[in-house]
């Protein structure tokens, strides 16, 4: 596994442990999604049903639903600029986001759009998980991961997902962020 870059060791004395590859060959194929409840499906959008018919808040009360349903910082952009967040205690409940220097630069981020959209259009996929490496060329957020969906409706288009550590519990988030992102283009595709 050391060989194909699935685990590193980065001291001498340190154990070894998956890299951003390792993680990513996982999600893609092996892991096992868990299936929302319906109890989940409902809380979720009743949530923002109320919202629904105007797109900013729409994508405001999805984006903190996303954050209290997942315990993770939630980030929507649009293509129009427009950058939403919620969520931002919820890291320092993480051991990684400890590192100062790390949820520095992570917090550092909420305030530039450019730096989300440009990796959103970098993947032509729908839906996707974002791991170090993919983070690398934009700055220092090492550890870090980011599982987003496309959404794209007559009124709007853009992106929302859960960025936390690259440890992410992602047979439960995936599946929120994908149903999340569908009530999305739902509600507004008939607008």
């Amino acid at each position: 596994l050391t060989n194909m870059k699935f685990l590193s060791q980065p001291h001498t004395s340190a154990g070894r442990s998956p890299t951003p590859a390792a993680l990513k060959y996982y999600v893609e194929h092996i892991m096992k999604t868990k299936d929302l409840t319906v109890a989940d499906e409902v809380a979720v959008k009743e949530k923002m049903w109320d919202f629904r018919q105007e797109v900013d808040k729409l994508l405001r009360e999805a984006t903190k639903t996303l954050a209290e349903k997942t315990k993770t910082l939630a980030v929507t952009a649009t293509k129009d600029g427009d950058l939403y967040y919620a969520g931002a205690a919820n890291i320092l409940d993480m051991p990684e986001f400890y590192d100062y220097e790390l949820t520095h630069n992570l917090l550092a981020t909420l305030d530039q759009f450019d730096f989300w959209w440009d990796i959103l259009e970098r993947h032509e996929d729908p839906f996707y998980v974002i791991l170090d490496e993919d983070f690398i060329p934009r700055g220092a957020l090492s550890q870090c991961s980011f599982v987003y969906y496309k959404f794209q409706t007559p009124h709007v288009s853009g992106a929302i997902g859960a960025v936390g550590p690259s440890r992410l519990n992602y047979p439960y988030v995936i599946p929120v962020v994908r149903y999340v992102g569908g009530l999305i283009g739902e509600f507004t595709s008939s607008w």
